[in-house]
Parts: structure tokens; C-alpha cells; sequence
């Protein structure tokens, strides 16, 4: 078991040094919260230069998936009161009333570091996650805000370092991702799934602006499935937002698919661009210091 005070000093150094190997340090990246003691791994993501989200409804109830204990997804219909895009998109499809709220993030990282060990030498990475409107009961040792479930995040398989990434994200599986920068405002993403492969083209069309923030923030993301005994908490800055329009779609028989063809749904999810940002996350078990 790693004791956290020594891993965040050591993962901060590891950050330090990666940053000035790549002849740029940013102040906020060094300004990272502490992670409660105990973590299981830890792991440092930077270099950013995109992370690109997408929401969707989409039926969880067909996709039998494992929470942990106490955890519950959020239906549209709840979550409506206060998001005024799946407000419209319920309102033009009642039916899809009692779905879920999910978020699709493809993203690419210049450095990744898991438990002091980089798992990249040089170039970027991409991957991508997929998260979901839920709550339940915060253990002890979560930090910040607890609104997610994941319930799936891939890593390009071209990489390799399974075992590592999975010490710290037990989730993790590999694939074909694409996160290109074709021009430097446009960018062509691709995930590639068992049963469906999603794609987008984004332009971006604004600058990247600071988030309004105070000081670094915190969020813990509990796992699902058979990772369902694990959460994830995260400590970050440095996120800048540029506004985006994406087009998104899906091919194959999957639950992307089946998202991105309910009616007017395109027109109401908003692509959303972020930038820029650093994380030290901790990976924890539910069932440690109750």
C-alpha cells in the first residue's frame, strides 16, 4: 500500500521534472491538492492539449451494469431540473425520460505517469472515458464532489504498459483511439469498440480561457462493473476551456449508436473543449477504512 504523503511528493517531482524536460512549467500545475493517505496507486496526467466531451441519454437498464453498494444512476428526467439540454431533449422525447446521463471524453496526454514510472517516453497518448450521472454514499476518504460512475475508459493499445495503467485504473481497456489535431483548430477523434466505433470532427472557435476557479479542485469518481469496489480521486488545475461544435456520430449496434440517433439530441448537447489541465489521482478501495 502506497502512503500517500510520499507518493504525491514523489509524483509532484516526477511532474516537475517532465515539465522542464519539455521546457515549459506552468505555476498551476504545481499548486495540485493532497490525496488522503492509503491510495492503492497514483498517477500524474499532463500536457493536455485536448480533452473533448460529449453527453448522450442512454438506457443503462439494458446494460446491467454493477454499482457499487448504495450507488444509483440518475435518471434524465431528475437530472432536467437543473440542465437545461436534457430538460429539451426529454421534452421532445418523453420516452427517454427514465435514461441515463452519460458523458464521452476523448482526450490527449503528454505525460502519464502511474506510480512514479512513466508510461510515456515521448509524443502523446490518447484515451478516453466514459462517466454517468449517479450517487450514493462518499466514503471517508472522497474528496470534492461525488457525481460519476465510470463505467468505461480505454487506452490506445499501441502503447502497451497494460499491467501499469491497470494498476491505477483497474477499468482500463485497449483499443484504436484517435485524438489528431488536423489543423489548429480542428480535430478528428475515433474510438474504436467491441460492437460500434465513434467518430467526431471538431473545430474550435474561441481561445482557451481559465476556468473560474480558487485554488486546485477535487472530485472522486467511484468504479463499475467488476471494478465496482474501487474509486478514483482526483486533485487538478490549470484547466482552460475553449468553445467547440462538434458532429458526432456512430457505426455499428452499440449504445453510442443507439445515443446519438434519438431525435434533436445532436442539437441540444453541447461539444465541450477543454485544455491544458494536470491531475494527481488516487485509486482506493470501498471497503478500507470504514
Amino acid at each position: 500500500m502506497v502512503h500517500t504523503s510520499y507518493a504525491n511528493r514523489r509524483a509532484r517531482l516526477a511532474l516537475l521534472a517532465a515539465t522542464i524536460s519539455c521546457g515549459f512549467v506552468y505555476a498551476d500545475e504545481l499548486s495540485l491538492g493532497t490525496l488522503p493517505v492509503g491510495a492503492i496507486s497514483t498517477s500524474v496526467q499532463s500536457g493536455v492539449s485536448a480533452e473533448i466531451c460529449r453527453d448522450h441519454l442512454f438506457d443503462a437498464a439494458s446494460n446491467h451494469l454493477r454499482l457499487p453498494t448504495g450507488y444509483r444512476f440518475r435518471p434524465a428526467e431528475e437530472i432536467a431540473s437543473s440542465d437545461p439540454a436534457v430538460a429539451e431533449v426529454i421534452r421532445l422525447n418523453p420516452t427517454m425520460k427514465s435514461h441515463a446521463v452519460g458523458t464521452l471524453c476523448l482526450m490527449s496526454l503528454a505525460t502519464f505517469i502511474v506510480d512514479d514510472e512513466p508510461v510515456l517516453t515521448s509524443g502523446t497518448m490518447p484515451a478516453a472515458f466514459w462517466w454517468v450521472a449517479a450517487e450514493g454514499p462518499p466514503h471517508a476518504e472522497m474528496r470534492g464532489k461525488v457525481r460519476w460512475v465510470q463505467i468505461g475508459s480505454w487506452y490506445s493499445k499501441e502503447f502497451g504498459h497494460t499491467e501499469q495503467i491497470r494498476r491505477t485504473d483497474p477499468m482500463a481497456q485497449f483499443t484504436t483511439i484517435k485524438v489528431e489535431r488536423v489543423s489548429p483548430d480542428a480535430w478528428h477523434l475515433s474510438l474504436v469498440l467491441p460492437s460500434e466505433t465513434v467518430e467526431a470532427d471538431i473545430r474550435t472557435t474561441s481561445p482557451g480561457t481559465p476556468r473560474k476557479s480558487s485554488g486546485p479542485g477535487y472530485m472522486s469518481v467511484p468504479m463499475s462493473g467488476d471494478s465496482a469496489e474501487y474509486f478514483s480521486v482526483f486533485t487538478y488545475a490549470g484547466h482552460r476551456i475553449r468553445n467547440a461544435e462538434g458532429n458526432w456520430r456512430a457505426t455499428g449496434g452499440g449504445t453510442f449508436t443507439a445515443a446519438f440517433a434519438i431525435p434533436n439530441e445532436a442539437s441540444k448537447f453541447e461539444t465541450l473543449f477543454e485544455e491544458g489541465w494536470t491531475a494527481l489521482s488516487g485509486l482506493y478501495r470501498f471497503s478500507s477504512h470504514q
